[in-house]
Parts: structure tokens; sequence; C-alpha cells
């Protein structure tokens, strides 16, 4: 299982921050950009701290539409550099513009309609004018999933075997600026002990549930670089890392095995109104039988569920245009492709996978350059519906 990066982190805060309090007629002038007049969320950000409940909303359509809430202590408001013009002044510090984000502690619930469910709290720390960034969280979750076992053929499987995962979480993560430039260089220990039942009892054959608990544990180390404008909707600029997961049973895992894990996400303004967005993802597996099946890579595309298709190796590469037609709202254009496969596998005559969409945004919070909005993906099986704040490649 996958859990979220820093980034991602203080991309889904602010979101989560962007659309939690009704707006009166008194706090309107904290919502409206003094640039052009419109509804804009960059003053409020830069002003907001101490506590907040906060609406989550669910899309995904590997467990349903779904529904929570969590309560977030923000412990500083954002910072940064101070824009040419801005009425307000969102914490400057000497940070050659870069945004710095808030530390956040909170603790969060959800629950989904096919019964998946999660609740926990998590922590992501700032420190020393952002050279330093912390993330801890501890969290049970239970989600309702279907296997369509390895190699991602769409033939692998008409239904898929379903199964349940109930997992406990325990993550401890630290990373290091390389002397004041876009490189960070960290750590992480992943604990996750899990209670695994497949619903083999609904196949036509009677054969009764399978259940089976399973422990993983690793250390990951990871090289990032980040040279995107900004971490929310970015115009320009390059985010890339390398990572290296080692789980072990001296780590306090069942199992000895590896994971690794490369990625590129490339932005660049095609004429002021129109950017490309561009990624590139590599993750596999180095492992045995004995390998937790939740362990082994998926592809992660908007129209595919999660864990639909799974492989030793799954490479993933997309494209996405953004066409600001207005200096508010923009259309986005996208499409991509993946493909995952597995030594065991016998590959079919075209195993790769295809996914497609379209969406909208509007310009939600200038002084950060983030926009919010939908996204409608079309996939091999399905069409899903996302709510997306900020760049959806997390």
């Amino acid at each position: 299982m996958n859990l979220p990066a820093a980034d991602k982190l203080i991309c889904l805060l602010a979101a989560l921050l962007a659309s939690s309090n009704a707006i009166s007629s008194s706090l309107m002038d904290n919502f409206k950009d003094p640039q052009d007049g419109m509804f804009d969320t960059s003053h409020w950000l830069a002003e907001r701290k101490g506590f907040f409940p906060i609406p989550i909303i669910i899309t995904e359509p590997a467990v349903g539409v779904g529904a929570g809430a969590a309560l977030l202590f923000l412990h500083d408001p954002f910072a940064g550099k101070t824009a040419e013009g801005e009425t307000f002044d969102p914490q400057a510090v000497n940070t050659k513009g870069r945004l710095v984000p808030p530390s956040v502690s909170g603790i969060f619930g959800a629950y989904t309609e096919n019964d998946s469910w999660f609740i926990g709290g998590a922590h992501f720390g700032v420190w020393k004018n952002d050279n330093v960034r912390y993330t801890g969280a501890l969290a049970k979750a239970s989600f309702n999933l279907k296997f369509f076992g390895l190699g991602g053929s769409e033939d692998s499987s008409e239904s898929g075997l379903e199964f349940n995962i109930e997992a406990d979480i325990f993550l401890q993560e630290i990373k290091f600026r390389i002397k004041d430039s876009d490189f960070f260089i960290g750590a992480n220990y992943l604990f996750l002990d899990t209670k695994n039942e497949f619903k083999t009892s609904s196949l036509p054959i009677e054969i009764p549930n399978i259940k089976f608990d399973s422990t993983s544990a690793s250390t990951t180390f990871m090289l990032e670089y980040d040279s995107r404008d900004t971490v929310f909707t970015p115009n320009n600029g390059i985010s890339a890392a390398l990572e290296a997961s080692l789980f072990r049973e001296a780590l306090g895992g069942d199992h000895d095995f590896e994971k690794y894990k490369t990625y590129i996400k490339y932005f660049t303004q095609l004429g002021k109104p129109v950017v490309l967005g561009l990624r590139g993802e590599l993750e596999a597996l180095d492992g045995d039988i004995t390998t937790p099946y939740y362990q082994y890579p998926f592809i992660s595309m908007r129209g595919i569920p999660v864990m639909r298709y799974q492989g030793e190796t799954v490479g993933v590469a997309e494209a996405e245009v953004r066409w600001n037609y207005t200096f508010r709202w923009s259309l986005v254009f996208f499409g991509g492709a993946g493909k995952a496969q597995s030594v065991d596998f016998i590959e079919s005559e075209d195993d790769t996978v295809y996914s497609k969409g379209v969406g909208m945004r509007y310009f939600v919070a200038r002084r950060f350059g983030a926009h919010a909005g939908f996204d409608i993906a079309w996939g091999p099986e399905d069409t899903a519906f996302y709510l997306t704040f900020g760049q959806a490649w997390y």
C-alpha cells in the first residue's frame, strides 16, 4: 500500500482548508482578490492558523463515493515571498521566493459506500525555513477491494476476487534540503500490520473464505528534486525522485523483499495560456511467492481503480494540457498509458491499458498558484469522476 508523500499532504490540507468554512457576507473581503475582485482564497489561506473542522469527499472508483471529516491544527500560516502589489503579507521569510508550507497536525476519518473506512492522526512539521520536513502518521483502515491477479491484462479476470484488508499503519519520515538547493534527501520507516480475508465463498465452487495475517515493515531511502513554481498547480518546473524501499524481518515484518520507484513530472508553458504536463513513472518489486499481494505496484491513473492492474513491474506515461481560456477558468485534457507485468504471467498480444479524460478548473488561490475543479476520466472498464485540487499527479 502506498502512502502520500509530503507534497501530497500539503496539497490535500490546503484543498480541505479552502473548502471548509461557510462564507458569510461579513467575511467576503477575505475571499476577494484585490487584483480582479473575483473569489480567491489566497488572503484567507495566508493568515489562517489554529483549529479547523474540515469535510472530506471521496470519489475513488475502487471504493465508491464516501465522506468524512478532519480536525486540523495549523501551527503557522503559509509563508513565502510577498508578491508585488499584494495587500496582505503571507509571513514573508528569506526562502528565495519558495512557498513555505505550515506545520499541520490533525485527526481524520471517513467512510465509503462499499463499507470501506479509515481513521487516524498525522503531523507534518516544517523546520528551519523549510530545510527540514517531518511526516508522522498513525492510522487504522479497512478497505473492501478486488484482486485481479498479476500481469495487468484486461482479460485476467471478468470481475476480480473480492477481499477485505484491515491495516494498522505507522509512518515516520524525515527529509533534509541539500544546501538550500531544490534537492531533498531523506528516509522513512513504515509498519503495516494487516488482517486479510478473500471472499472465496462467493465463487461457483464451495470454498471457505481465506483468512490470514501479514505484517510488512520497511525503511525507504529517497532523493527528491523539485523546481516547480508551486506545489499546487505548476506552470513550470520539474518534480523527480528516486526511492528504494527495503522490507525486512529485522524491522518487524514477516518477509524480506525490495521495492524501487522513480518518477519525473515536467511542466512548461506553451505560450501564455497553455501549460503542458508530462509524467513518467516506473515501479518494481523484487520478491518471491511469499511477498504480500498488497505490496505489488499497481497502475495509478485517473479512470483506473486502485489495485486494478498489478505486477512486479509497473510503468505509467501521461500527458496533460491545461488551457487557461480566461484568467480564472481553464479546461484540462489528459491521457496516458500504463503497463503492469509479472514474470509468471503469459502476456497477451497487447497488455497496455489506456485512460483519457477532460476537466475544468477555477483559479482558486492566485497567491499560491492553486487551481481547483473536477475531472471525468474514461478507463478500460470504468468512467470515473474526481474532485481535484492542485495537480492531479499525486
